[in-house]
């Protein structure tokens, strides 16, 4: 009897941890949520002021308003869960590169520019 209540309450915790634990298309649409918000606040950045923001000036824009509370800056790096978010704006901040590169070894990385199309990759061979 002891062995089949331990062996439930394994089983119940095993499942409570998984539900808690966002999928990777949870995370693969977080990433991609971001990046719509960046494109978004980057396009109505340009339409206004002729250029595209930096990634610190870019965090206080309306259109962040839905991640930016969940972002985490540190000096010129800025997380998002377990993403790390980079943007890499030209001198003249004609245009710009931004990605976000999950953590995981063999994660996912989500990229997009002024164009405003957005990519999705994995790391070769995962």
């Amino acid at each position: 009897f002891r062995s089949s209540m331990f062996a439930m309450a394994v089983a119940l915790a095993g499942t409570a941890l998984t539900a808690t634990q966002p999928s990777q298309e949870d995370d693969r649409r977080a990433a991609l949520r971001v990046m719509r918000s960046i494109n978004t606040a980057e396009n109505a950045a340009r339409a206004k002021g002729g250029t595209y923001l930096s990634l610190i000036d870019l965090m206080t824009h309306p259109s962040m308003g839905g991640v930016a509370p969940d972002m985490k800056v540190a000096g010129t790096t800025v997380s998002y869960g377990k993403w790390q978010l980079r943007l890499a704006l030209f001198a003249d901040a004609s245009q710009y590169m931004a990605n976000m590169v999950s953590a995981d070894t063999c994660g996912l990385a989500v990229f997009s520019d002024e164009r405003g199309l957005i990519y999705t990759g994995k790391v070769l061979d995962c």
